[in-house]
């Protein structure tokens, strides 16, 4: 029965991306230049701690991180089950890229080979994180740091989930709830996509509910990460902050951080405002 929901959960991935991935690089809002500007931040200092020249990424879609990493490193080996979505990936450039078509928890990947791994926006796409995290781990060299960003953090998940779609709440609340609630109806619409589709795509986040940090720290710990560091990011109302005309460009992204230095100050007591989830993880 497992596995026939592990397969379920790959094959509803093939169908979903395939269906996106001529707008995926559009439709997402981590393409946006606020957000690849943050995370290239977080990768350079990674491959500096690392001082790494080979790179793995776990989940690679169109090229996102690989983009980003490319400028760095000298070597990227890209892994994805969806060949509709990594044709799209850019291939220029002196960097050796290598890709391989497969699912992430059973990818033959060298051992010990790799400075550093990314994962971003992905693990939530996965029915059981383990065996991607023991894939990452064992193509890692000793030192060698794992990135995994933009995935779902459980506690705004459910605050959100709890909320009804019909009661009278603030603009920054309801895009919310019709964001994480009723996404499914939105890429139904969109794309001709089924409902059981696209949360079968997303199990980790539509049907498990997002990650909670203890959980995630506990599953790193016991693959034999020595060190993992997690963050949380993207609090509700940031983006409307960041976007808000009334204010200039440079006002609102220095508003926004100030928030965002104020909700990180209040941890764990804030932790269900933001509504995503990383960690930096050291091997």
């Amino acid at each position: 029965m497992e596995q026939t929901i592990y397969n379920q959960v790959v094959q509803a991935n093939i169908e979903l991306h395939s269906k996106l991935s001529e707008h995926y690089n559009t439709c997402e809002p981590h393409f946006r230049p606020e957000n690849i500007a943050k995370v290239e931040a977080n990768l350079k200092k990674v491959i500096d701690d690392t001082q790494a020249t080979k790179m793995l990424d776990l989940g690679c879609g169109t090229g996102f991180m690989i983009n980003i990493g490319k400028k760095y490193v000298k070597e990227i080996w890209g892994v994805d089950v969806t060949k509709a979505m990594t044709d799209r990936i850019d291939k220029s450039g002196d960097c050796e890229i290598v890709i391989l078509n497969e699912d992430t928890a059973q990818a033959a990947l060298p051992v010990n080979y790799f400075d550093v791994a990314t994962a971003y926006s992905f693990l939530h796409h996965l029915y059981d994180i383990k065996p991607t995290l023991h894939n990452a781990y064992n193509s890692l060299k000793e030192g060698g740091k794992f990135y995994a960003d933009l995935d779902p953090n459980y506690y705004f998940w459910e605050g959100v989930n709890k909320l009804d779609r019909n009661s009278s709440y603030d603009f920054i609340v309801k895009r919310e709830i019709e964001a994480v609630t009723y996404k499914d109806e939105d890429i139904e619409k969109t794309f001709g996509v089924s409902k059981d589709i696209f949360n079968n795509a997303e199990f980790g986040k539509n049907i498990k509910g997002g990650f909670k940090e203890e959980d995630l720290i506990s599953m790193l710990k016991a693959e034999g990460f020595k060190e993992v560091s997690l963050f949380y990011h993207w609090y509700i109302g940031q983006g409307a902050l960041i976007n808000d005309t009334q204010y200039s460009v440079e006002d609102r992204f220095k508003y926004a951080d100030v928030m965002h230095q104020m909700l990180q100050k209040a941890l764990p007591l804030s932790k269900n405002l933001f509504k995503y989830i990383g960690f930096v993880a050291t091997k």
